[in-house]
């Protein structure tokens, strides 16, 4: 650390001088402010420690033109004269700390140390910040096919506004990524982002997480507690499954929304915030809304920006860059892996029903225990290289587990095989129709009725 003491006296110039070098400080010294600017404006210097009594121009003063000709420089002032006005027109003017003479070396050197501890926890920070910021930049969000592109260029337009996101997508397609992707590319980036899966606490609990609590509220309520909203302050909070937030629930819910105001479980008190809010679904809240099981007043304000994440089985041109990003990110250092042609082929036919989560634990998964260089069919997971057969049901036991109903099996079914004649035809409707021995129209009707792109899959 680079250090410059400002003081008119010299013996104690000179043993402070001493005590620093001995404990490997670069230090300078000058005996007057004149002086000192002149070696200021020509060296770099962490740390100025000045006397406030000085000759042509008094350590206040000088202070200031410090912080004007380099505002990051650190300034310890030193004083005889210390009172409460002097110290806080020093802390005013920029100052880390004052201290009071008379004072020996080690009083100093415990100021420094800690000032050295303060700089190494804010570098630290501003690192930690630069990695978050670039973990969660556009760049990271892989996809070449037209839906992510448009998923892409709709995030990028959104993020620097304060407009209600609902994010919409199965389970394992990125739904978190995303609503990171638009916190910390917005102008909100360094405050805070306060996340809660409504899924994961029953009623009681979800209300008081997300409002709060005074004393005495419930059982157990031993002390006041902010939620969610409030720990959100100035930044954003991300509510993942919002379906899954109760009715009772949801008129609080719809409050916040519309008023941008909390009041505590158990309390009176309104509490005005500043956020912005991201909300993530599984499900479709219109058929909620309709099934009663949702409000739709609270279905219309969240639903300002919708931004609808495609399943895996719907991009599957993507799935190489996908795998080629988890190989990346699972790959010891210095060690490179690569599926060879017959085991990516494997991965783009199998559909995914986990998603992206899905097939990045499958590629960690691989290369934790594959030893050779290239990974082939037989170091896969059996699942992926079963018989036809054997795939199909286990198609079918993921639907049976995802639907609610036995026509929504059905739906599912026809969805995935029109998906399947589709990208055994190259995406030649006129083919696939043939394929699934229907007319081209009723073709074309169902591909519109499920927002199926004919596009073919690249891979």
């Amino acid at each position: 650390m680079k250090i410059l003491i400002v003081e008119d006296e010299k013996i104690k110039r000179i043993t402070l001088t001493d005590a620093l070098l001995k404990q490997g400080y670069d230090v300078t010294a000058a005996e007057n402010p004149m002086e000192a600017l002149n070696i200021f404006k020509d060296k770099e210097f962490e740390v100025v420690i000045t006397d406030i009594r000085l000759p042509q121009m008094n350590g206040l003063e000088f202070l200031e033109k410090v912080k004007s000709l380099k505002p990051d420089t650190t300034v310890i002032v030193m004083t005889a004269y210390a009172t409460v006005d002097t110290a806080i027109r020093a802390m005013k003017l920029g100052a880390y700390d004052y201290i009071t003479k008379p004072f020996s070396s080690e009083e100093l050197i415990l100021i420094l140390e800690r000032l050295k501890d303060f700089k190494r926890l804010v570098e630290e920070n501003i690192k930690l910040k630069q990695e978050i910021t670039e973990r969660y930049s556009f760049g990271n969000i892989v996809g070449k096919s037209k839906r992510m592109q448009d998923v892409y260029e709709l995030i990028k337009t959104v993020a620097p506004r304060d407009a209600t996101v609902l994010i919409v997508g199965e389970s394992g397609t990125g739904k978190e990524l995303i609503a990171n992707a638009i916190h910390y590319n917005s102008p909100r980036k360094d405050r805070s982002f306060i996340k809660c899966s409504c899924a994961a606490l029953a009623e009681t609990l979800l209300e008081s997480e997300l409002f709060g609590h005074e004393r005495g509220a419930f059982t157990g309520a031993v002390k006041e507690r902010k939620g969610r909203f409030e720990l959100a302050a100035g930044g954003s909070i991300f509510l993942d499954d919002i379906d899954d937030v109760p009715l009772a629930v949801q008129t609080k819910l719809l409050r916040v929304l519309q008023e941008k105001e909390v009041e505590r479980v158990g309390g009176t008190k309104t509490i005005k915030i500043d956020i912005r809010i991201i909300c993530a679904t599984k499900v479709d809240l219109l058929k909620l809304v309709k099934q009663g099981k949702f409000r739709e007043d609270l279905y219309y304000r969240l639903n300002i920006v919708p931004i609808n994440l495609p399943p895996l089985r719907e991009r599957k041109e993507d799935i190489p860059l996908i795998v080629d990003n988890s190989l990346k990110k699972h790959c010891s250092k210095g060690e490179k892996k690569v599926f060879c042609p017959e085991a990516m082929k494997l991965l783009i036919n199998y559909d995914w029903p986990g998603n992206v989560r899905e097939l990045e634990n499958i590629v960690e998964r691989v290369v934790t225990l594959t030893r050779n260089q290239e990974i082939r069919p037989e170091d896969m997971p059996d699942f992926l290289v079963a018989s036809p057969e054997k795939m199909c049901d286990r198609h079918l036991i993921d639907i049976m587990g995802e639907a609610a109903s036995f026509e929504e099996m059905i739906t599912d079914m026809e969805r995935r095989l029109l998906i399947l004649a589709l990208e055994k035809a190259g995406g030649n409707k006129s083919e696939a129709a043939r394929i699934l021995k229907m007319k081209r129209e009723t073709l074309r009707d169902k591909v519109e009725k499920y927002g199926i792109s004919s596009e073919p899959a690249q891979s």
